[in-house]
């Protein structure tokens, strides 16, 4: 049986990655030479209006500095070792919805009742989701990273920064499940 194995998008995450350099570059150009910034100045002010620094811009650039690494780093780290954000094996459903840096929560095959996919509203905006209704015992947190509950039985995982659709991957997630059942039909 192969397993689904559903992770980020590697274009979205070198977007984010790509996304930190400006934050770096324009934070450290504040806290050196202020090159760029003072070219920046010299076409937005005229002479006589120019800006001055302050210490609350240093404390900007470093708010930069530090934001941009992040982005860079979460976004490279992305890329080389990729999270997983769901598997489904003869196993069950392996859900990450306990936050970076945690194991995967196991929902066994015979605490999955349902799997599709719709959307949610969220502040105006329609987001595509996978959604998986569970039995009582699942073991997923009452406040879930990365997904909302959207009925206290039914949890909507979150695909905008998916590498595949949910629905083609909810075709192969059946797929394992019914696999798994026929195998454990056999033993």
């Amino acid at each position: 049986m192969t397993p689904v194995i559903v992770r980020r998008s590697a274009l979205r995450m070198w977007a984010m990655a790509i996304g930190g350099i400006p934050l770096v570059v324009i934070g450290v150009d504040v806290l050196t030479q202020r090159r760029i910034t003072d070219a920046l100045r010299s076409v937005l002010f005229r002479p006589e209006d120019t800006q001055i620094f302050e210490s609350r811009d240093v404390i900007w650039a470093l708010v930069f500095v530090g934001v941009g690494l992040l982005f860079a780093i979460w976004g490279v780290r992305e890329l080389l070792f990729p999270s997983l954000v769901l598997r489904a094996d003869q196993d069950g459903l392996k859900l990450n919805v306990t936050g970076p840096f945690r194991p995967a929560t196991l929902v066994p095959w015979s605490l999955v009742d349902d799997i599709g996919t719709g959307t949610v509203e969220d502040e105006g905006a329609f987001l595509e989701v996978l959604w998986v209704r569970v039995l009582p015992g699942h073991g997923i947190p009452d406040e879930p990273w990365g997904s909302r509950w959207l009925e206290p039985t039914t949890l909507a995982l979150l695909s905008g920064d998916w590498e595949t659709s949910p629905a083609r991957i909810v075709d192969a997630v059946i797929d394992v499940a019914m696999e798994a059942a026929r195998l454990g039909a056999l033993h």
